[in-house]
């Protein structure tokens, strides 16, 4: 179990989130565990729960803005959650696994679905939690079971079923993922699955931001489908809107990239400075996509 002791180690072991967020912004968490194994990450929630310590879980930190100074409560990371395991059927990858590193294998591995999916950052868990995607598929199309925990210690496992996952939520949403599983098709054209990967990261590399600091995507697109939330801040005239280091980019209007010193408040202030202009310029409500931690 997780001792009085390991608090203690936790909080020294807490620095800035901005290191651990590819918008590298935000400020120390009270206390900060890494939970090596599935069973250390439920013993984790366990005892958080019996101190009355609330707890956030951090995968990635790539669709994420946190705050600076200190955050309270414990940040629970799924860093060191990297297995893989390779069976007839599936492949179970733990949720601290590269994202990226799983669709740029899918092909060989024969998961169908995942070759649309590159560019996306992050984690396994967090892509999972979120259905994370793009124009050329989401990472619901190839998961078939998610293992995990709820905040309170209590453990689940669940075949995914119509239903489970919607356009950037899913039921695991609040919870801890520490697993998942994915489908695998020994008759998978890979030859195929490698050209869409292919032209998918093209349209990725020429219409994204890709190597800026950001958190992805800002804002959901509007639903029902329409114009994307890209097009509908570029068509009000921000592309290029600043707000100290926080700008919207001119390449991609749906992302807003840390130039440089960028704080916790520039970037709310500029995704105010947003909303109100698309509010303005075409009668549409804007709602995040990135989630924010205060």
């Amino acid at each position: 179990m997780v001792s009085h002791g390991a608090f203690a180690d936790a909080r020294a072991a807490a620095g800035a989130l901005a290191r651990r967020t590819s918008f590298r912004i935000g400020g120390r968490p009270e206390w900060l565990f890494e939970p090596s194994t599935e069973a250390e990450a439920g013993e984790v929630l366990a005892a958080c729960r019996a101190r009355g310590v609330p707890v956030r879980v951090l995968g990635g930190g790539c669709n994420l803005l946190v705050a600076d100074g200190v955050i309270e409560g414990a940040v629970v990371s799924t860093a060191r959650l990297r297995f893989e395991r390779v069976l007839d059927d599936r492949l179970e990858a733990g949720a601290g696994a590269s994202f990226p590193s799983l669709v740029s294998r899918a092909a060989d591995l024969g998961i169908p679905a995942l070759s649309g999916c590159p560019g996306i950052p992050g984690s396994v868990g967090g892509v999972v939690a979120m259905n994370a995607g793009g124009r050329f598929g989401c990472v619901g199309d190839a998961l078939v079971e998610v293992r995990g925990f709820d905040l309170d210690g209590t453990p689940f496992s669940r075949r995914v079923e119509p239903g489970d996952l919607g356009y950037r939520t899913t039921v695991f949403e609040g919870r801890l993922v520490t697993a998942a599983a994915f489908r695998r098709d020994a008759g998978l054209d890979r030859a195929g699955a490698r050209a869409l990967l292919a032209q998918a990261m093209a349209w990725k590399r020429s219409t994204q931001p890709l190597s800026a600091a950001s958190a992805g995507c800002m804002f959901k697109n509007p639903l029902p489908a329409g114009s994307s939330a890209g097009a509908l801040i570029d068509g009000a005239g921000l592309k290029g809107s600043r707000e100290g280091g926080a700008v919207v980019s001119a390449r991609h209007a749906n992302f807003i990239v840390n130039e440089g010193g960028a704080t916790f408040d520039d970037v709310l202030r500029l995704v105010e400075r947003v909303k109100a202009g698309v509010r303005a310029a075409h009668g549409v409500d804007l709602s995040l996509e990135v989630k924010v931690w205060r």
